[in-house]
């Protein structure tokens, strides 16, 4: 064991990434430990992107524990050396879903009046079952998720869409007649005050006027619902935490949000006769545990304005992650959202399904990931920096390990792809671990690995490669 009284200048700082199986960054609350043999806990402090710092380590051997709720915990082995920076990536894999349950009430609620059987559950009818052991970091799930809506905001610049469009009214016994169907060019710009506000301005061949809908009735506004969880107007509403459920069998958070009253609803509103009220909302969100994406979200509102003659407006939207045409990163947009209105005794169900997206993005603030099968090295530094990689195969394994020697030019990147005939000329499921040694200082150079397997990837400052 080492002595305890070994100088700073020969500990070492440790980063450990966290990551999904698809090797995209780790966005959920977690949390991050290392444990020496003997005992010894040191917490990690969160950094960007899924990862943890640990500074001034002592050389011994640890384990590293990562935990998130709705994942199984990792626990790895780390031989800590006499090194200036290292860097460990884990991925974190989902928990078996369980058996879920409902929530029990707190007390007994009162039977709420039937409803008609064309409009789906009311949102406070029936909570969906939810894992009861899972516990639930509201605060957490929360803030993550603002922060995706942030960067949905930033990344951003505009969107097009083919946008069908199904209007089908209903009759007086819950029946749905003949549809009206309507195709159109969809077009979405987003724009951002100097302020901070954001403004989103919607076209449907190249034009906003209503008329172009069936009967009249425009609908529109639906990209923006998620933004509720921006911290702009996160604030506007109440959030609670029913616990981890499921979704099209796989795991979310699921999320109520009602409107406070003591704030105006700021995100939707209805006009009609020359008048325009805003719409206070309250709802359901399903949100990816691991990501902190929102996946799908259902809302109905919480005072109908019936001055306007609008008593239903439950709307329930389906997101899906889109990707570049041109670079390989991802937004997640609308792709299906279910409209039920009633209006002075006329109802009618509308269906949006939005279909071959092409984005346009904000380049300088966009976050690209890279391809699959590829180490990526970014230089964060005004000077060029020399390193080896060194990758070595599985125990059992007929290849050898590969070893490379670059240059990763000031502020660039360089990437080393691996597969038969690339750069690391090796099958990727023959990798074990890696290592790569720079003369930089402490987080000169950002190192990651985006690999269709697990593996190690440990990095050395400070040495001459």
């Amino acid at each position: 064991m080492a002595d305890p009284n070994t100088s700073a200048a020969s500990r070492t700082s440790l980063r450990v990434c966290l990551r999904l199986a698809d090797e995209s960054s780790f966005g959920g609350p977690a949390r991050v430990r290392l444990r020496s043999h003997d005992g010894h806990e040191l917490p990690g402090t969160p950094g960007p992107d899924g990862d943890f710092l640990f500074n001034d380590v002592l050389p011994r051997d640890y384990t590293i524990e990562a935990t998130a709720p709705g994942f199984a915990p990792v626990r790895q082995k780390i031989e800590i050396e006499d090194h200036r920076a290292l860097t460990r990536f884990l991925v974190m894999s989902p928990k078996p879903l369980r058996a879920a349950e409902p929530p029990k009430p707190l007390v007994e609620a009162p039977l709420a009046p039937e409803r008609s059987s064309w409009l789906p559950p009311a949102i406070d009818d029936k909570v969906p079952p939810v894992d009861p052991d899972e516990p639930c970091p509201l605060h957490e799930i929360t803030a993550g998720t603002g922060k995706r809506m942030t960067e949905f905001v930033a990344n951003l610049e505009k969107f097009s869409a083919t946008e069908r469009v199904e209007h089908y009214p209903v009759d007086i016994l819950g029946e749905r007649r003949a549809p009206e169907v309507r195709k159109f060019n969809y077009v979405v710009t987003v724009s951002r005050t100097s302020k901070g506000v954001f403004l989103f301005d919607e076209y449907r061949n190249g034009s906003v006027d209503p008329g172009q809908f069936p009967a009249r009735v425009a609908t529109v506004g639906m990209p923006s619902i998620a933004l509720l969880f921006h911290p702009l107007l996160a604030p506007d509403f109440n959030f609670s935490c029913e616990g981890l459920g499921t979704l099209d069998g796989h795991a979310a958070w699921q999320i109520h949000f009602e409107q406070r009253l003591d704030r105006p609803g700021r995100l939707l509103g209805y006009s009609a006769d020359g008048k325009y009220s805003s719409l206070a909302l309250k709802g359901r969100a399903w949100i990816d545990p691991g990501t902190l994406q929102v996946l799908r979200m259902e809302s109905e509102l919480v005072r109908p304005p019936v001055d306007l003659g609008l008593t239903v407006e439950d709307i329930a939207i389906s997101y899906s992650p889109v990707h570049f045409r041109r670079l390989e990163g991802q937004l997640w947009l609308p792709k299906v959202v279910d409209l039920y209105v009633e209006r002075r005794g006329r109802r009618y169900y509308r269906r949006h399904t939005l279909s071959d997206f092409q984005l346009f993005t904000v380049e300088a603030t966009q976050n690209i990931k890279f391809a699959k099968e590829a180490y990526r090295f970014t230089n964060e530094t005004d000077r060029d920096i020399k390193g080896l990689l060194t990758v070595r195969p599985v125990s059992g394994s007929n290849e050898r390990p590969i070893s490379l020697s670059f240059t990763i030019p000031a502020s660039a990147t360089v990437l080393k792809v691996v597969g038969p005939g690339k750069d690391i000329a090796m099958p990727v499921e023959s990798i074990a671990s890696a290592t790569f040694t720079h003369e930089g200082p402490p987080d000169a150079v950002r190192v990651d690995a985006h690999l269709s397997k697990e593996s190690t990837l440990d990095v050395i400052s400070g040495t001459t490669p």
